[in-house]
């Protein structure tokens, strides 16, 4: 449905200001009243005309073009097409109307468009939150012919994109992935040769190579040393446990801690995926419980993304022994399994015994991620009592925090205690590390 609003323009003001302070002279020079009231007469009969030729004007054609996907805090380019379907020129403001959490660079914008001109314009929109992003609308504020009005056309262009976390450093990757350019992103990779879990070729022993390598019946058959080669174990399974609960809402940055969380998922199942093995993501404290059966290949992440792409963190507290009950029931086969997650002191009992019950059937890592903030008041000088007090309490909480993480390395447990910033790579070469030690 077309809806039309008028204004007057600036020019219609003007002129009513003018024949206000001309009334305010006939008023003193009663021989002007006649030439005043035939002025205002004038003035209305026109800019009757001029609001009656509003209806006949058409209001112009817009399209959107769009990219078929977003990604979180990354500016992209919106095209939108105007064309003019009136028999004379138009002046028109174009607005689109976007969504609250999102950012707009490059609108309004005015364009004069001659008769059946199609005019492109170009802006940039950056979304500030994952999910659907819905664009429903785009305002046309098109000047009137004798530029007494201003009319509103609020134009239904609907358009809805998925907005995905921001795979950036995925991409960074591929282009670097190499064995010779891991280290320029600080992922590791720790190379054996001829050492792995699954047996690859045969070939001639080396220098360097271990006396174990040798296959002597081969080396009898060949009349030369022959080797084993090896290479990592494949088809092998990470499932990514999330935290959906209140803490992970806290905010470094730019971007929540269940955004970093996001991103390091991300990038540890580009590099999984490509090592041969299978990624799924699993939530908890949440009422929108996701399960992401899972995938195999670098071409099905796209499943991977499209499973989590719009989750966000609830108010619930975690419960941790819930997540392992449910991922348990879910996932019969042994897989390496990352907890993410923002740990609490409180947390002691609840923690331990899910990971207790999920080391039975799993290898367990926990990542938990620390707050920018409580580092920053650990650093800050302290001038006043109330200064020494705040950094005292901190130290308390952070000494309880550091005594959980402490214990849950002492029963074996891989804890990674970071900044969401390092948790991408942490996370990586921790699954790197494992892998290559035959630990999954």
């Amino acid at each position: 449905m077309k809806i039309i609003k008028f204004k007057p323009d600036i020019r219609l003001v003007q002129l009513i200001i003018a024949l206000s302070l001309f009334g305010l002279a006939a008023s003193i020079w009663p021989d002007l009243k006649p030439f005043w009231l035939m002025s205002v007469m004038a003035l209305f009969l026109f800019s009757l005309f001029d609001l009656w030729l509003v209806y006949r004007t058409p209001p112009p054609v817009i399209k959107r073009t769009l990219s078929s996907s977003l990604s979180v805090g990354v500016m992209k380019e919106i095209k939108l097409s105007i064309k003019n379907h009136d028999k004379k020129n138009i002046v028109v403001d174009v607005f689109d109307h976007f969504p609250e959490h999102a950012e707009v660079k490059g609108l309004p914008r005015r364009l004069l468009l001659d008769e059946n001109e199609v005019a492109q314009l170009t802006y940039y929109l950056k979304p500030l939150k994952r999910g659907l992003l819905k664009l429903v609308q785009t305002e046309c504020l098109v000047t009137s012919a004798f530029s007494l009005w201003r009319y509103k056309h609020l134009l239904p262009v609907v358009d809805q994109v998925r907005v995905y976390p921001n795979y950036a450093p995925v991409i960074e990757y591929a282009l670097l992935a190499t064995e010779n350019h891991l280290s320029m992103m600080g992922i590791l990779k720790h190379r054996r040769r001829g050492q792995g879990m699954e047996f690859h070729q045969l070939r001639e022993f080396r220098d360097g190579d271990s006396i174990r390598q040798i296959d002597w019946k081969a080396s009898s058959r060949m009349h030369k040393m022959i080797a084993r080669e090896y290479q990592d174990e494949r088809d092998q399974q990470i499932i990514v446990m999330m935290d959906c609960g209140h803490r992970m809402l806290a905010q470094d940055g730019d971007l929540s801690h269940f955004d970093y969380s996001l991103n390091a998922l991300l990038l540890l199942a580009y590099v999984a995926l490509r090592q041969g093995d299978s990624v799924g993501v699993s939530t908890f404290s949440h009422e929108d419980q996701r399960w992401v059966k899972p995938v195999k290949g670098v071409a099905n992440i796209n499943a991977l993304l499209n499973g989590i792409f719009d989750l966000q963190p609830g108010s619930a507290a975690p419960d941790y022994s819930s997540g392992a009950r449910d991922l348990i029931l879910r996932q019969r086969k042994r897989s390496l399994v990352l907890i993410l997650t923002n740990l609490r002191d409180d947390d002691c009992d609840d923690l331990k015994s899910a990971v207790h019950l999920l080391k039975k059937y799993h290898k367990v890592v926990v990542a938990s991620l620390q707050e920018q903030a409580v580092i920053d008041r650990l650093e800050s000088p302290v001038v006043n009592l109330q200064d020494a007090l705040t950094v005292a309490s901190t130290h308390a909480y952070q000494a309880k925090r550091d005594l959980l993480v402490k214990q849950l390395r002492n029963n074996g447990i891989n804890t990674l205690d970071v900044l969401p910033q390092d948790l991408a790579l942490s996370l990586t070469n921790t699954y790197l590390d494992l892998k290559a030690s035959g630990q999954i």
